[in-house]
């Protein structure tokens, strides 16, 4: 424990590759605390995205590892040890077994949890367990039962646009409305055949897909012969792409929550959504956005063809996610982190 004139030191830990929505929340977060002058230590992977993006607090101490055992180690003299991904609470039950730490977990999938003792007793062993949305925060009380469990959402990353470059984009897309969508291109996760379905069916509009991923090979084929869809590949500037769409389209098949959801309405863009697990802790339908079964492609042509038509619509549910965003800010995440570590360690 530290000591009475030292703040607490949080150690986060994510071991995941590549740097996508659970990364980009991490990050926020640990920007958010060390605003606040918590110590932290980031326990990740070496050279990975998430530890090279923050090397400018030098306040942070980063500890890169290799694996399992060497992040156990690196959570030694830590106050809490906070997990944010699948392997990295393996890490924090490890330091809580030797090391006395207590540990809290956040989960952003929806996935079933394995049935096996190891891993409930890893969940159950955690000071506290955090569901991005309600759905998962239920997930969670079905399968620890006592365990304390909070719902702690995702935030939006604030962030300007450059006007000429949203300019560019626009003229690169062409003069039709153009759908977009922001994700990694897996099929199984982000459902993107639907947006390939719906560029088939319109061919008055504009689909643009931004991201990459194991299944890019895949939709490219699908989408041989159309001349109204883009693939963009990974980008770095996600905000000047929202700012050129005209509608966002989110088909997913399962979400934790949907932070990129988020970004899309900060942009003031109108949504349509799949109704699927935490989707619906943001977009309300008919109150800031549409939503629709994520394999009904009849109903997304209808809800994509009236957002395109209907601007009075898209301007009330712009109206409406302006008041909302307030209660996904970053600022507001870390706060919530903030009261939950001070409680846990009294």
């Amino acid at each position: 424990m530290s000591s009475p004139d030292l703040k607490p030191l949080i150690s986060h830990i994510n071991l995941a590759r590549g740097f996508r929505g659970g990364e980009r929340q991490t990050e926020l977060l640990i920007r958010e605390l060390d605003a606040l002058g918590f110590r932290q230590r980031l326990i990740a992977k070496p050279s990975e995205p998430l530890i090279v993006r923050l090397a400018d607090l030098p306040a942070l101490e980063r500890r890169p590892v290799s694996g399992i055992v060497g992040a156990t180690r690196a959570a030694r003299g830590s106050d809490i040890v906070h997990s944010h991904e699948g392997r990295g609470i393996q890490a924090a039950a490890l330091a809580g077994l030797y090391y006395k730490v207590p540990y809290v977990v956040t989960r952003r999938v929806t996935r079933p949890l394995k049935a096996n003792p190891i891993t409930r007793g890893m969940y159950q062993r955690a000071a506290a367990l955090i569901g991005l949305s309600r759905h998962i925060s239920q997930q969670l009380a079905d399968y620890v039962g006592h365990t304390r469990i909070e719902t702690v959402p995702s935030a939006y990353m604030p962030t300007s646009i450059d006007k000429d470059r949203v300019r560019a984009l626009r003229e690169r897309f062409g003069s039709q409305p153009i759908i977009g969508h922001v994700g990694a291109l897996v099929i199984r996760h982000k459902g993107q055949p639907m947006l390939i379905d719906i560029a088939r069916a319109r061919p008055e509009y504009t689909i643009v897909l931004v991201g990459g991923g194991e299944d890019e090979q895949t939709l490219r084929h699908s989408a041989e012969g159309l001349s109204n869809v883009i693939f963009t590949g990974h980008v770095e500037d996600v905000p000047n792409h929202l700012a050129a769409f005209d509608v966002f389209a989110f088909p997913s098949r399962f979400e934790g929550l949907g932070s990129t959801l988020l970004d899309a309405i900060a942009r003031e863009l109108p949504v349509v959504a799949s109704d699927v697990d935490g989707i619906p802790d943001i977009i309300q339908h008919e109150t800031n956005g549409l939503l629709a079964p994520n394999d009904d492609l009849e109903l997304w042509l209808q809800h994509v063809d009236r957002l395109v038509e209907d601007q009075d619509l898209g301007n009330r549910f712009a109206l409406y996610n302006r008041e909302l965003l307030s209660r996904y800010s970053a600022e507001r995440m870390a706060t919530a982190y903030r009261d939950l570590y001070a409680s846990i360690l009294g």
